[in-house]
């Protein structure tokens, strides 16, 4: 049995890691400045913010763990400048700063994202970045700051690709919605556009397997996780099926474009505007990622395509 550290584990991502360390026999800590959305894993709540370095390395030494996760980052949305990425990138130098001091630990694991490398261009190798959005920005500094720690234990970067699922925490009321009411148009007339997606108990099953890897089998810094490269297609008309009877409404990569350019002038004289430039493209982008490292280590995702689905329409359901 094993002792695992996770900060910002109340949430989306988290909550299902817990769960999985749970079932396994491993004790937990989730440090976190939110109250968890599972009731019963309240009693392995810690309120705390990893912005407040003396309280971090306090919870952290006082647990003793043989593993970290860190998980907790700025979610607000509205965030446009670098510097306002006090929990991203603080946080992440004083969860660094309180593992530099525990040598004994098994392995660190920092929880990045797949936009620190913008879509549709594939990284020459692991350290190279070129963030794509600013929390993409934020995202990469927190890297940077990981591997310049000089950290005396084994340490990953895990990159998330595009996380699905009953939980999440925007998805429901924006994308989902959107398709519920037919208002969600999805490109067509540029070729299949590839995307990387993960479910979440899938994910958390990757990240809990790369972070505990006993069979040495963990050789590279950086993971990405998630399913698979799978068709946009696919995944849009399966939710717009179960949600609205009929297959996703198409729109022209064109047309798609010119809207989005429509919405920054839009946001630029403060209205809103469903769409941007930023959005258009990363809609109309393949971002097809090499999942095979992930693969390699933790084995075929638990959870098929079509049962995460099912899941993730009954949640929809429960919520209305």
């Amino acid at each position: 049995m094993s002792k695992i550290f996770l900060t910002g584990a109340s949430g989306f991502i988290g909550a299902e890691i817990i769960r999985i360390a749970l079932a396994d026999g491993h004790q937990v800590a989730n440090f976190d400045i939110a109250e968890p959305h599972y009731p019963g894993q309240l009693q392995f709540w810690q309120h705390g913010d990893v912005r407040d370095a003396a309280a971090v390395k306090a919870a952290i030494s006082q647990f003793a763990p043989d593993y970290v996760i860190h998980l907790a980052s700025d979610t607000d949305v509205s965030i446009t400048e670098l510097d306002q990425f006090k929990t991203t990138i603080d946080g992440t130098r004083n969860v660094t700063n309180a593992v530099a001091e525990l040598p004994m630990l098994a392995r660190f694991v920092h929880i990045s994202t797949q936009f620190t490398v913008r879509p549709g261009i594939t990284p020459r190798d692991e350290q190279h970045l070129e963030p794509y959005t600013i929390y993409g920005e934020a995202k990469a500094e927190t890297e940077r700051i990981v591997r310049g720690a000089a950290l005396p234990v084994p340490w990953i970067i895990i990159r998330p690709t595009i996380i699905w699922g009953p939980h999440h925490p925007s998805f429901a009321d924006n994308i989902f919605r959107h398709i519920r009411t037919r208002a969600y148009l999805h490109p067509t007339g540029s070729g299949k556009i590839i995307r990387a997606f993960g479910y979440v108990e899938n994910t958390a099953d990757q990240i809990y397997r790369l972070a505990l890897d006993t069979q040495g089998k963990v050789t590279k810094s950086v993971y990405y996780v998630g399913d698979e490269a799978l068709d946009y297609d696919l995944w849009a008309d399966a939710f717009s099926i179960g949600l609205s009877g009929k297959k996703a409404r198409r729109i022209p990569v064109a047309f798609l474009t010119l809207m989005g350019k429509v919405g920054d002038i839009f946001h630029k004289i403060g209205l809103p505007a469903p769409i941007d430039s930023g959005r258009a493209f990363r809609m109309s982008t393949s971002s097809a990622i090499d999942l095979s490292p992930t693969l390699d280590v933790t084995g075929a995702p638990p959870v098929s395509f079509d049962d995460g689905v099912k899941a993730t329409l009954s949640w929809l359901a429960d919520k209305r």
